[in-house]
């Protein structure tokens, strides 16, 4: 899938400015050939730093002492998914 599909995608799902904060592994584009593997994945630069950036401004200012507390809060937030798609 080309990037600008998929930020299409993102404005379909209501993201703000179509940003995409997760980074994109599309399953048909897996391929493994002996013992390789073989794929293709998507970050949008633009956004992709958006996630981190929270985590660190709550990590320096103390507000969240846990790591994974503090990605979970921003997931949530911001609505990050593990999976766009059911298969």
């Amino acid at each position: 899938m080309a990037l600008n599909s998929t930020l299409e995608m993102m404005a379909d799902l209501g993201r703000p400015r179509s940003d995409m904060w997760e980074v994109g592994l599309w399953v048909d584009s897996l391929t493994v050939k002996h013992s390789e593997l073989f794929y293709n994945y998507q970050v949008y630069n633009q956004a992709i730093v958006v996630p981190e950036t929270i985590d660190a401004i709550r990590a320096l200012t103390g507000i969240e002492q846990d790591g994974l507390r503090s990605i979970a809060k921003t997931d949530k937030a911001m609505g990050i998914v593990r999976d766009f798609f059911d298969l």
